[in-house]
C-alpha cells in the first residue's frame, strides 16, 4: 500500500508540472493529462477513504521528500478531485431529474441525527459542518452557493441580530434574511459545532466550509447530496431530498401563509414568476392524499 500510495503522488506531481500550475483544475483543455490526473487522483482518494491514517502518514512522508503538488495535503487533494470531477461531469448532457420532496418539519430532525454519518475522515468535522448547514439552509432557505462562503462571524451576527445579510449567487444582489426566534435558538444549540470546525479545527479564515477559501459550490452540493442519500438509505425513507429541498420548503410553507409577492420579497426573488414556480409544492403529499380521500367518499 506504502509503495501504491508514493506512487500515485509521484506521477500527480509530475502531471501537474506539465498542466496545473499553468491553467485551473476546473478548466482543464488537455485531455490527456486531465483523465490522467482524474485516475490517479480517484486512486487516491479510495486509498483516503480507505484507511486515511495510514494514508496520512505516507502523504506525510511524501512531503518530507519535495512533493511541491501535494504541499495543501489530503484535504486540498479532496477538494481538486471533487472539483475536476464535477468539471467532467458539466461535458456530459443532462438529464431531466424528478421532482424534489420537500424538506419539512418531520424530516428534519431524522437528517440532523444522522448528519455526516456516511465519512470517515474527519468525521467529526464533516458532522458538524453538515449539521449547521443543514439549520442554515432549513430556517432560511438559502442556496448552497449562498452558505457556503458563510463565516464564523456571519453565524455570531445572525444569532444576535436575527438576521443573516447574504449577497445572492444568480443576482449578486445582497438580500436580508430575517429568521425567527426559533431559528436562532437551534443555531445557539450548534455551539458545540462552532467549537469543532472553527477551534479545533483551526479554520483560518473562518469559513464554514473552507479552510482558506470558500469550498468550490459544485462540490459542497455533491457533499450535502451523499449525505441526504445515504440517510435516506440508512432510514429507508421514500424522498427524492437533494440540497434544494430546504430551498423547497421553506418557500412552500411561505406561500401557505402569505402571498406570492410577500414570498417573493422574504425570500429574494426579482420575478415573482420565480416564485410561482415553487406553488406546485405549497400541499404536502399528506393534504394531497386527504383530499383525494374526500372525493373518494363523495363518489
Amino acid at each position: 500500500m506504502k509503495e501504491e500510495i508514493l506512487g500515485l503522488l509521484e506521477e500527480i506531481d509530475s502531471k501537474k508540472a506539465e498542466i496545473v500550475k499553468r491553467t485551473p483544475f476546473d478548466t482543464l483543455e488537455d485531455n490527456t493529462v486531465r483523465q490522467v490526473l482524474e485516475e490517479r487522483l480517484y486512486g487516491l482518494y479510495h486509498l483516503i477513504e480507505r484507511n486515511p491514517e495510514l494514508t496520512k502518514e505516507y502523504v506525510t512522508e511524501a512531503l518530507n521528500k519535495g512533493l511541491e503538488s501535494i504541499e495543501d495535503t489530503l484535504d486540498e487533494i479532496n477538494s481538486k478531485v471533487n472539483t475536476l470531477y464535477y468539471y467532467l461531469s458539466q461535458k456530459k448532457k443532462r438529464e431531466v431529474q424528478p421532482l424534489r420532496d420537500p424538506m419539512d418539519r418531520k424530516l428534519f430532525p431524522l437528517f440532523i441525527q444522522n448528519a455526516g454519518n456516511k465519512f470517515i475522515y474527519r468525521k467529526d468535522l464533516k458532522e458538524a459542518q453538515i449539521r449547521v448547514a443543514y439549520t442554515i439552509l432549513y430556517y432560511t432557505g438559502l442556496r448552497i452557493n449562498e452558505i457556503r462562503i458563510l463565516t464564523r462571524n456571519d453565524i455570531n451576527d445572525a444569532i444576535k441580530g436575527g438576521q443573516f445579510n447574504v449577497i445572492h449567487s444568480k443576482t449578486n444582489q445582497a438580500h436580508i434574511h430575517v429568521i425567527s426566534s426559533t431559528a436562532v435558538q437551534d443555531l445557539e444549540k450548534r455551539y458545540l459545532d462552532y467549537q469543532i470546525i472553527f477551534d479545533k479545527y483551526k479554520y483560518k479564515y473562518e469559513y464554514l466550509f473552507g479552510k482558506n477559501k470558500p469550498m468550490h459550490n459544485k462540490a459542497l452540493i455533491k457533499t450535502i447530496n451523499d449525505d441526504l442519500r445515504n440517510t435516506c438509505e440508512t432510514l429507508k425513507l421514500p424522498y427524492n431530498i437533494k440540497s434544494h429541498s430546504f430551498r423547497i420548503n421553506h418557500i412552500s410553507s411561505l406561500l401557505k401563509v402569505t402571498t406570492v409577492q410577500n414570498t417573493a420579497d422574504i425570500i429574494g426573488h426579482k420575478d415573482i414568476r420565480s416564485t410561482i414556480y415553487y406553488k406546485r409544492y405549497a400541499l404536502s403529499k399528506k393534504e394531497i392524499e386527504e383530499l383525494l380521500e374526500k372525493i373518494v367518499g363523495n363518489k
